[in-house]
């Protein structure tokens, strides 16, 4: 084979490659896959809070987040963040020892 036809294989195997990604693209109806958001930890309690008519202590928050969200929280590692949040004035308020409630909701 002279280095032309190796040149043409070369360009064959390039646009047969494109084609492939033209025809996957065109069977996701044309869009590119969003990817999915992801609930965090402080989401999570921050919607226990939400539909919640009172503070929660955070035994009940993971309790509730277990149950509704089948997610596993770490008791020190929430109370921590939980705990940064109020220190620093944002979205939770600490209104007994290791019981929470959302900022505006107090």
């Amino acid at each position: 084979m002279d280095s032309f036809e190796k040149f043409l294989e070369l360009q064959k195997d390039l646009l047969q490659s494109q084609l492939k990604t033209i025809y996957r693209y065109q069977q996701q109806g044309g869009s590119v896959k969003k990817k999915i958001k992801r609930t965090s930890k402080l989401d999570i309690v921050a919607n226990i809070l939400a539909s919640s008519d009172q503070p929660l202590h955070i035994s009940e928050i993971i309790r509730i987040a277990q149950q509704d969200y089948q997610t596993e929280m770490e008791r020190d590692s929430i109370v921590s963040a939980l705990v940064k949040k109020v220190k620093a004035g944002r979205q939770f308020v600490r209104v007994a020892p290791n019981t929470f409630a959302l900022k505006n909701e107090i």
